[in-house]
């Protein structure tokens, strides 16, 4: 999605006729494939680093476009969402001291992004899903107001015909649905491009499908979403939905979604990538430039290929084939997009070295190793990485083989090898790697640390409260560049503020886990699921999950029980509160009304409790994870 000169089709005349420029653009990339034009080098790499924006709390902070105004630096850009920016680094060439160098040029941007964000009361975070993002921050307001991404967007959902649904199963349950595609502003990345001779591509290509899951398995750094555990990397399957226009009805038929690992390996030519995206998937956008890229070639001019490049912008492959042009040489180059931001600069240079280690390693007993491999190995393989992480297993060449294992024992070795086959410096290829080899034997990524984190906080906090600590405690290690597996799993009492009513959000302190009544339900049996509950108060819903009351214990005592339901005697007229008013408020509305609780809504759902007890729990000092500088 990242060309900005886009506009809708509008009518079957146009539509017609960017097809035809898209299928030009393949036929000029096929001659300059045929006829080696493209450029025959391996040693250039590069990175984009998507960012996500929080504020002082750890909440989604939509100030991306007032950070970007003062910001003088070319490499960041805009995001789908208002909490998201993207760094480009430039490319550098595949030797010495290269990564070490990206590293620190990476730590200078973010320090300089951090200066504009602190203006706005905002930080700079690498995560892959963010831990406090809500369903509220998903809202149309916080999309980037690039015509691009509401043309995306709405082309998207017609093509659908439905909202956009989500739907996870880990060790919680996810459901959930949207109008927009701001599912996918979840999910931050970082990004890593190698360029590839075109006589290596179809190997290489190959090699890096093949390689995805155990790479993934070490990097997992996206384990919440809503407060839910769910995939050790659950942006693999937030985004696959998120951007999902396939329909029940078919699904007897094999439709590939626009986020796609594959569904075969290449055999030729890279053209057979952008043939197949052409072939599949119906277009959203089209663009204004009407290049002719044959006469170009005839000319000595390299085309931009820029009609099929955009179609290939709204399509998402986890390995993509990128083309590009520098100087009139063009080149293609292999992004892997599958890999997480964070949990620290360091991690994410270590996901990098170990990637390039292994696309530059792969051993000459396997050439065209595809011919003799199944597709699906590759991408089961992908998807129980994304599932699991480290406590996968894998199918290596038909041999079954923990992803610690595989990793000590068979990948690392080989990247040592590919790195050192480019001439990189020995002193980066130890550091870097030995991250790697301490996470995986450790069993410490990024996923596990917040999960385990998680799970110490919820026995003394709700999920709202430890999903700030999360956030704020990884935003402190990440600005000292700690390696994940170095993470304590204990709370760092610096980071705990003091908080009052004032302060705390009706989400900090409100239970979640709420039992309901239904309005059609015996008052005995709602008497004696109160009194095993101990609970005093609760909410009431009709048969299609509506508030419509609440009873309370001292009402259900007052009344006969033998021959009236739970209508009969509820209080109809509630009054209720959003999850993110303030306690105060909240302490107000019952003290005006003299009620003992408040049902917690967002939007017409039901969503929390919050007791006069529970208000009264609070203690002058509570832990909301809030980091000052």
């Amino acid at each position: 999605m990242g060309d900005f000169n886009v506009k809708p089709i509008r009518d079957n005349e146009s539509r017609t006729q960017f097809y035809s420029r898209i299928l030009e653009d393949i036929d000029a990339f096929s001659i300059m494939f045929k006829e080696g034009m493209l450029e025959n080098r391996d040693d250039r790499i590069g990175a984009e680093q998507e960012i996500t924006i929080v504020d002082e709390n750890g909440y989604p902070s939509p100030k991306a476009l007032s950070i970007l105004k003062g910001l003088p630096l070319k490499e960041f850009t805009n995001e789908l969402a208002l909490f998201n920016l993207e760094a480009n680094l430039d490319p550098v060439l595949l030797k010495g001291s290269c990564f070490s160098d990206i590293e620190k040029h990476l730590l200078r941007l973010l320090d300089s992004g951090q200066n504009f964000a602190h203006a706005h009361g905002s930080h700079l975070f690498l995560t892959g899903i963010l831990p406090t993002i809500n369903y509220r921050h998903l809202d149309y307001k916080y999309m980037t107001p690039e015509p691009r991404y509401k043309e995306l967007s709405q082309e998207l959902l017609r093509i659908r015909g439905t909202d956009f649904e989500i739907y996870l199963q880990g060790v919680d349950f996810l459901n959930s649905a949207l109008d927009t595609v701001l599912f996918e502003a979840c999910n931050t990345s970082f990004q890593l491009h190698l360029q590839v001779p075109p006589q290596e591509f179809v190997r290489k290509y190959n090699w890096a499908q093949m390689i995805s899951g155990p790479v993934l398995s070490a990097a997992t750094n996206s384990p919440l979403l809503f407060g839910k555990e769910l995939w050790a990397e659950t942006r693999i399957a937030l985004f696959k939905q998120s951007l999902d226009t396939r329909s029940q009805r078919n699904y007897s038929r094999n439709i590939l979604s626009r986020v796609h690992f594959g569904n075969e390996w290449i055999k030729e030519s890279p053209v057979e990538i952008w043939e197949q995206e052409a072939f599949r998937f119906p277009l959203l956008v089209m663009n204004d430039l009407k290049e002719d890229p044959i006469t170009a070639i005839q000319k000595g001019v390299m085309p931009k290929l820029s009609s099929v490049k955009l179609h290939n912008g709204t399509t998402y492959t986890w390995n993509r084939l990128c083309y590009g042009v520098k100087d009139n040489v063009p080149h293609i180059r292999i992004e892997c997009r599958y890999l997480p931001a964070g949990p620290s600069v360091i991690d994410e240079i270590a996901n990098f070295v170990f990637w390039i280690g292994l696309m530059h390693g792969i051993p000459d007993e396997l050439d065209e190793f595809w011919k003799n491999v199944n597709f699906r190995v590759a991408k089961s393989n992908f998807i129980r990485a994304a599932r699991m992480g480290l406590e996968c297993v894998f199918n290596w060449f038909g041999k079954s083989i923990s992803a610690h294992d595989l990793i000590l024992n068979v990948l690392l070795p080989l990247a040592v090898n590919g790195l050192k086959k480019m001439h990189v410096d020995e002193k980066d290829i130890n550091h870097y790697l030995s991250v790697i080899e301490k996470r995986v034997n450790s069993g410490m990524t990024g996923s596990k640390w917040l999960t385990s984190m998680n799970d110490q906080l919820r026995k003394k906090h709700t999920k709202s409260l430890a999903a700030k600590h999360l956030v704020l405690e990884s935003l402190f290690n990440q600005k000292e560049n700690i390696p994940v597996s170095e993470w304590k799993l204990t709370q760092t009492q610096k980071h705990i503020l003091i908080g009052d009513k004032t302060s705390l959000l009706v989400e900090d302190i409100m239970q979640d886990d709420v039992i309901t009544l239904k309005d059609n339900m015996p008052l005995k049996l709602a008497w004696s699921i109160m009194k095993s509950a101990g609970f005093n108060h609760l909410p009431v819903e009709n048969a299609n999950g509506k508030l419509v009351g609440v009873v309370s214990m001292k009402l259900l005592l007052s009344q006969p029980q033998a021959t009236k339901l739970v209508e009969d005697c509820m209080v109809k007229n509630v009054f209720t509160i959003t999850p993110f008013s303030t306690v105060h408020e909240a302490q107000k509305i019952m003290n005006r009304n003299e009620i003992n609780c408040l049902p917690v809504v967002e939007g017409q759902q039901l969503v929390g409790l919050i007791t006069s007890t529970d208000i009264d729990r609070i203690q002058s000092a509570v832990i909301l994870g809030n980091h000052k500088e």
